[in-house]
């Protein structure tokens, strides 16, 4: 074999490789991450093993849901071309004078990393619970803050310098804050960045 023919299949391979590492979003849950905050602890236990798995389970749901259709797999990948952690809190940035349930930092042709807080998102679950909420409301609730953050991290990472906010829609994944009740007990839906998605990452 020549080492024309040799040099064109590496590139081939290495290509592949490529395309398949860069349609992965991976995304874990750290040790311990899923805390409540023990400002709450008095009027909200801590959680059991049960609620952590279903917590986990119902993040990872709505990432499968808000990606449905395009070309990107979600899995519990380290070293997925991009990524998200879900971590007990985030740390306290000199540029930020308030706390952030989610950061990302786009990378281009090297992929994405990001993370989310649990602490903020359980705090919020907790706020916005509708008066007479169950425990398992509120709990599922801390799942669907923790994924729909995690989407809108993904988006940042996948779109890199596009803007993606829509602060018009609150209802919408490219709202800019998790800070409203529907994050946590409402229905959201892409606007603007879904048209965009779908260019990045093919359908």
């Amino acid at each position: 074999m020549s080492i024309s023919i040799v040099m064109a299949t590496l590139i081939a391979g290495a290509c592949s490789q490529r395309q398949e590492a860069s349609s992965t979003a991976g995304f874990w849950f750290e040790p311990n991450a899923c805390a409540v905050p023990e400002s709450e602890t008095a009027t909200f236990p801590p959680l059991h093993a049960d609620e952590v798995a279903l917590i986990q389970q119902r993040a990872r749901g709505e990432l499968e849901h808000a990606f449905s259709g395009l070309r990107i797999r979600v899995a519990e990948d380290r070293t997925a071309f991009w990524r998200v952690q879900v971590m007990a809190s985030l740390p306290t940035r000199a540029h930020s004078a308030l706390p952030k349930a989610g950061e990302s930092l786009a990378l281009g042709i090297l992929g994405g990393t990001g993370a989310v807080g649990f602490d903020l998102i359980a705090l919020n679950a907790i706020r916005y619970a509708p008066q007479g909420a169950t425990r398992q409301a509120i709990v599922d609730a801390m799942g669907r803050g923790v994924g729909r953050v995690a989407i809108h991290e993904f988006a940042h990472q996948i779109l890199g310098v596009a803007d993606i906010h829509n602060t018009d829609d609150q209802d919408s994944y490219e709202y800019p804050s998790p800070d409203r009740p529907s994050q946590y007990y409402g229905d959201l839906h892409w606007t603007h960045a879904w048209p965009l998605l779908q260019k990045r990452l093919g359908t």
